[in-house]
């Protein structure tokens, strides 16, 4: 048990034999996408109501209707899933910021996305 745990946090000596893995340590899900920006956030610009699309927790999201930037502040109304443009409303925010997304779920396709899987 001390071998597989030490060959998990990579201390092994390397003669176990086999490739290193173990199946009931691999706790990453190979359909999820990790890291990154995540999807893109829909936002409604607080001056004129327009729609407006962007990417990550404290990137510049600019109105195109009229030129109003923010700075990284707006909450976004919801995210859309790259793989089926559908509207991922059930996004969770850290509590502190309520900007940075911790995972996305959408529920209308099998996307999830995690800012961090450790």
């Amino acid at each position: 048990m001390l071998g597989r745990v030490l060959g998990w946090l990579g201390l092994a000596d390397g003669d176990d034999g086999g490739d290193g893995g173990d199946a009931d340590l691999d706790w990453a899900d190979p359909a999820t996408e990790y890291g990154g920006d995540g999807p893109r956030r829909r936002y409604t610009c607080a001056e004129c109501g327009a729609t407006i699309e962007g990417v990550g927790p404290d990137t510049q999201v600019e109105c195109s209707d009229c030129d109003t930037v923010f700075k990284g502040v707006l909450v976004p109304d919801c995210a859309v899933c790259p793989d089926c443009e559908s509207r991922i409303g059930d996004v969770a925010f850290f509590p502190e910021t309520r900007r940075d997304t911790e995972f996305a779920d959408c529920g209308a396709c099998p996307y999830r996305w995690e800012s961090d899987p450790r």
